[in-house]
């Protein structure tokens, strides 16, 4: 059913005395010349502090559980230099050896890279080696992340745990 409701403005005529359409037009003369506040003029709100990353991500892997030494060092470096958000490595660890728990320590690769088979010398080593690649790679370049993830590992539901766990930890 369609109910339609018909409009119509109501227009009451004021009669103004000609003394007070003198005031009026006073009024609106005196008003236009004063001076107009800006956005410049208003003091500044303080804004709550956020998070640093440091802060947010070190909080995260330390309720989920992660080994230590976290590397967020290196993390950060290596993710700042990549162009990638730091928290894409924290949580490619996070799904790929539940933060470093769950891989062959002596591959040294606690990101799964390449179906956790590749070895590095170090844990930063391989932190450094993912970040360049998820950012400058010849498979990961000029890619969202969702695609970077999608490259990384081709499960379905990769992409889908690694961006909802970036929503729990990004700063």
């Amino acid at each position: 059913m369609i109910v339609r409701i018909k409009w119509t403005p109501v227009r009451n005529k004021i009669k103004l005395s000609p003394g007070s359409k003198k005031l009026i037009a006073g009024v609106l003369l005196v008003v236009s010349a004063l001076p107009v506040s800006t956005v410049a003029d208003a003091r500044p709100i303080p804004v709550a502090r956020k998070y640093a990353p440091v802060e947010k991500l070190t909080a995260f892997m330390q309720r989920k559980g992660f080994v230590q030494p976290y590397n967020l060092p290196d993390i950060l470096q290596s993710a700042s230099q990549a162009s990638i958000p730091p928290s894409l490595i924290v949580c490619i660890e996070f799904v790929e050896s539940s933060g470093g728990k769950h891989y062959d320590a002596d591959t040294n690769n606690p990101l799964g890279w390449k179906n956790g088979k590749a070895s590095f010398p170090s844990v930063r080593a391989a932190i450094r080696h993912v970040a360049a690649e998820l950012g400058s790679g010849q498979n990961y370049a000029g890619k969202t992340l969702e695609e970077k993830l999608r490259v990384y590992n081709p499960r379905p539901y990769y992409s889908v745990k690694v961006l909802g766990c970036m929503t729990q930890c990004a700063p």
